[in-house]
């Protein structure tokens, strides 16, 4: 018999914040009129942590129908979350968002692309880690499911309407890229994301995540590729650095 689906946990808690751990096939929040019932089966990690800690639900962040969560990973990804459990808390930690100091690092593991995709600036031409993709986004695809990075033509600036990170591109830094025999690994950092941001820079440089059909991945089978397995920030009552880390994918 198959091995049983990973089920969330908990991590670390304290009376302002608490760090869990999101499984694969599993939503980090509601869709905007989902409403919570009581029952952690919807797979919707806001509701889960809800079913133990129903004040999180109050919390008002940038979106209200998110509670207090501060993050959102994308559905098929894994790993670390961050919930602020007081109104306070969430102000603080929104703060350290916008200011760049609540750091998610990622890993990834990579067969290469199966082939080009359409939508996407020229290649990049990845150097020795480190370095950093840099790009605006725009939507893409049937239902704008999908995103696409944007660079300015020729130096120029990027055109209106395109999803920056106040003004400026999104930046993910490359750590590490270490091959594996056929398959690469990746760590990974960001401060502030966009959706499908790794994935999507990934695929830009010719090695998107393995069983990323979406952006052209090689499947293998199994789950996503891409695990957050880390969280920085500070403590938004102490000011302490507090640093969160999973087992990763790395070697």
């Amino acid at each position: 018999m198959p091995p049983p689906p990973p089920q969330p946990y908990v991590l670390e808690e304290t009376a302002a914040y608490a760090v869990a751990y999101k499984p694969p096939l599993w939503h980090s929040a509601p869709l905007k009129g989902e409403e919570y019932s009581g029952e952690s089966s919807a797979r919707i990690l806001l509701f889960w942590y809800a079913d133990t800690y129903p004040g999180v639900l109050e919390i008002r962040g940038k979106n209200t129908h998110e509670g207090g969560i501060l993050h959102r990973l994308d559905y098929e990804t894994h790993g670390l979350v961050l919930f602020a459990k007081t109104q306070g808390a969430m102000d603080v930690l929104t703060r350290q968002q916008r200011e760049g100091l609540f750091v998610k690092e990622y890993g990834a593991l990579s067969g290469g692309n199966r082939g080009e995709l359409p939508g996407f600036p020229p290649a990049l031409s990845p150097g020795p880690a480190p370095f950093t993709i840099e790009s605006a986004f725009r939507p893409f695809g049937p239902g704008r499911r999908e995103v696409r990075p944007v660079v300015p033509a020729g130096g120029g600036k990027v055109p209106q309407k395109i999803a920056l990170d106040q003004g400026k591109p999104y930046t993910t830094e490359v750590l590490e890229m270490i091959r594996r025999g056929n398959r690469v690994y990746f760590r990974l950092r960001i401060r502030r994301g966009f959706r499908h941001q790794i994935r999507c820079h990934l695929s830009w440089l010719g090695y998107a995540v393995l069983n990323d059909t979406t952006y052209g991945g090689s499947s293998a089978g199994g789950a996503l590729a891409l695990r957050a397995e880390g969280v920085s920030f500070y403590d938004p009552e102490s000011q302490r650095p507090r640093n969160y880390r999973i087992a990763g994918l790395g070697p």
